[in-house]
This record gives C-alpha cells, sequence and structure tokens, in this order.
C-alpha cells in the first residue's frame, strides 16, 4: 500500500529535478561558450545581469508549472471519487447485512409483516 502512495512523490521528485536540470543547463549554455578574459568588466557586469535576470524568469516559470502540477495533484480524480462511493455503499450493505442477521436472532423470529 505504500508504494502505490509513494509513486506520484517519487514522479514530483523526478519532475522538479528535470526541471530546474533544464533551467540550469539551457540558462548556462551561452555563458559557458564565451571567454570573459578579453571583456571589460562593465560588459561582464551587464552579461551578469542578464544572465541573472533570464535565470530568475525561467525560475518563476518553473515554479508557476509546480505550484500548477500541485494543484491538479490535489484535486481528486474520478478513480478517487468512485472508489469513495463505493466505500459508502460497501459500508451501507454491511450495516444491512448485519442488521439482517441481528433480526433473524431475535427471540421472536424474523418479522413478517407482509401478511403471508
Amino acid at each position: 500500500m505504500t508504494g502505490c502512495k509513494a509513486a506520484p512523490s517519487r514522479g514530483r521528485k523526478f519532475l522538479a529535478a528535470v526541471l530546474v536540470s533544464a533551467c540550469l543547463v539551457f540558462a548556462a549554455g551561452p555563458a559557458l561558450g564565451e571567454t570573459p578574459d578579453e571583456q571589460d568588466p562593465a560588459q561582464l557586469a551587464a552579461l551578469l545581469a542578464e544572465q541573472n535576470s533570464s535565470l530568475a524568469r525561467e525560475l518563476r516559470r518553473i515554479q508557476r508549472e509546480i505550484a500548477a502540477l500541485r494543484a491538479d495533484l490535489g484535486k481528486p480524480g474520478l478513480q478517487e471519487i468512485l472508489g469513495g462511493i463505493g466505500y459508502i455503499f460497501g459500508l451501507f450493505g454491511t450495516a444491512a447485512f448485519v442488521a439482517s442477521r441481528r433480526r433473524d436472532r431475535s427471540p421472536n423470529g424474523p418479522q413478517d409483516s407482509g401478511g403471508n
């Protein structure tokens, strides 16, 4: 039973790890190809500021996607709704069975009100 509950959590963690890795790889790509040795400090600072803003945008987008995924996972699906209805019918069926067994065991026997 715990394996069934742990699977979505592992999936979410994997998805979050993939999203963060993709953000780091794609955002850092242009910076790895450049050689900052020949640039002046002002250009280097501008490049860093641009990369920081790009990373911040990507991080905000990923945070919004993770929040949307959490919101989707928090809602019950059709399977959970049908399972809940099944539990309710099962509990009422069990209660009806127990009540009928008690009525049959009573000292007066089953009460027949049908007139037969």
